[in-house]
């Protein structure tokens, strides 16, 4: 139990800490961007991005799914086993490289019908070429990574992670100013990620010490574990991608990259704070792993509840943020003439609510291999989202606002009921009845924060000019509000307990270490 404490706790703490000072990094790299390359230039590389993660469908769920089959090498000290499954993993990613390259090439002669008029910007084809080959090229090098995660040392890659985008971020900036080559720019910002991939692997070759057998395959029953999760995992990718990865492309369709680069703005935010979540969470998976091999339903059931507090105290924070904030934000990065309207803004924080309060569902569901249970209920939100946003953007000329809307109608009506029921019913073989109670209680306590901000927000923005000033005082009064009205709702219940037992717990590892 201590063990996985202290390595759960080494990872999220390490994971916030790089995540805060990555934070103004994407910022500084958005900002530069639109002022020396402009909005045309950020609505077509954001275009490119999302173009290039739906090609990315590739992968079909096979990192997950591999992952799952780790955890119990990795807690046997099995190196053959795990030498078998990282081989076997390693020569799928390269057939998944060639295969995301194949279908990138052969969608350039497509471009022009999602550009319009755009077409006609310098490079654009030779920029989509670099996109291309920054994404299939992750793929070479990426499951190394995945071994990090499994074996609850994903606190490694994150290091890795902050001084390659520290290195980048400033040859970007320099070269940006000095020259204003959107191909130099975009070459630095996508090869990032696959740096970073190259000085991950080139630890795990000399920690793990893997000798890669010429001969060696999975048990009849792993294979057959394998394809079903590999399976369910594709669908469930397909699934999220067309949910959030198509936005940009059907806004490109139906509007223009215009349109794009003022959404990408915003998504920039969000995207910043799903990553933090997701990291988070993503940094405790192992334990999770370990404590549910280890424990009985019950013991599991608790802790998936007292998880979720902690990920909606996190949400909570974030959504009060984005309605709050997300102006004064934009204002003082961008300028006014970036700034959504208030109903955007809106829907945006409540699309942001309903998809990541699933979050740590996701985790669960890797974790105990029930991606094969979630193939039609993935399907049904992915066929919701596309009539509802197609409907929106078609019929109803609604852009940015139709866009959100699709995936707010498709993952309240299908996927936020869905997920748990699996959970529960396939993982903790328990009634659903609890979650929806928590659930509930969790939509009652932000409403209340809501109307109280609402007020104080009120006040102060017509009392206040300054931009700035305002961001400061609603960024202290969520603060206050956001975690004193939860824990006032929770107080003395098992969730409370459970979150200031492992502050106690990070404390005293804090004051440990500090001692020696």
């Amino acid at each position: 139990m201590t063990s996985r404490t202290n390595l759960a706790f080494k990872n999220v703490f390490v994971t916030t800490l790089v995540n805060i000072l990555t934070f103004p990094l994407q910022f500084i790299n958005r900002y530069y961007m639109i002022h020396y390359l402009g909005i045309t230039y950020l609505g077509i590389t954001s275009l490119y991005a999302n173009i290039l993660s739906v090609l990315s469908l590739a992968d079909l769920g096979i990192g997950t799914a591999i992952v799952f089959l780790l955890y119990k090498p990795l807690a046997q000290n099995n190196k053959r086993k795990i030498a078998i499954l990282m081989h076997y993993y390693k020569k799928i990613y390269r057939f998944i490289c060639f295969i995301i390259l194949t279908l990138g090439l052969l969608f350039i002669p497509f471009l022009h019908y999602l550009l319009h008029s755009y077409v006609n910007y310098p490079h654009v084809y030779l920029i989509f070429i670099i996109y291309l080959l920054g994404t299939s090229s992750s793929y070479l090098f990426s499951y190394n990574q995945s071994l990090l995660y499994a074996d609850q040392k994903n606190r490694i890659y994150s290091w890795y992670n902050l001084a390659v985008c520290y290195i980048m971020i400033i040859l970007q900036i320099i070269t940006v100013r000095i020259f204003k080559d959107p191909v130099l720019y975009a070459t630095l910002f996508v090869f990032t990620g696959f740096i970073t991939n190259i000085f991950v692997s080139l630890y795990v070759k000399k920690i793990y010490h893997l000798k890669y057998p010429k001969k060696g395959k999975l048990s009849l029953i792993e294979r057959k574990e394998l394809k079903a999760n590999v399976f369910g995992n594709m669908i469930m990718r397909i699934s999220g991608v067309i949910v959030t990865g198509t936005d940009n492309i059907l806004l490109s369709v139906f509007t223009t990259v215009i349109q794009v680069g003022l959404y990408a703005n915003y998504t920039t935010i969000t995207n910043i704070i799903s990553q933090l979540m997701t990291q988070i969470i993503s940094a405790s998976t192992g334990s999770i792993g370990n404590f549910i091999v280890s424990k009985s339903s019950k013991e599991s059931k608790q802790l998936f509840y007292n998880l979720q507090y902690i990920n909606f105290l996190i949400l909570n924070l974030a959504v009060l943020g984005i309605l709050f904030l997300s102006k004064d934000v934009i204002t003082l990065w961008l300028g006014k003439k970036y700034v959504l309207s208030p109903l955007n803004t809106i829907l945006i924080a409540i699309s942001f609510f309903v998809m990541n309060y699933r979050m740590l569902g996701w985790s669960f569901i890797a974790i105990y291999g029930l991606s094969k249970y979630m193939k039609l209920f993935s399907i049904s939100e992915l066929c919701v989202n596309l009539i509802a946003s197609f409907a929106f953007l078609k019929f109803f000329h609604l852009g940015v606002t139709g866009v959100i809307l699709g995936t707010i109608l498709s993952t309240i009506s299908t996927v936020s009921w869905q997920d748990p029921y699996i959970i529960f019913h396939h993982g903790f073989r328990s009634s659903i009845r609890g979650y929806f109670q928590q659930y509930t209680l969790n939509i009652l306590i932000f409403l209340t924060e809501l109307f109280v901000l609402s007020g104080l927000n009120s006040y102060f923005e017509k009392s206040i000019k300054s931009s700035l000033l305002h961001f400061i005082i609603m960024l202290i009064l969520i603060l206050i509000v956001g975690v004193i009205l939860p824990n006032i709702f929770y107080f003395k219940k098992r969730e409370q307990k459970y979150l200031i037992f492992l502050l106690k717990k990070c404390i005293g590892i804090c004051f440990k270490q500090n001692n020696l």
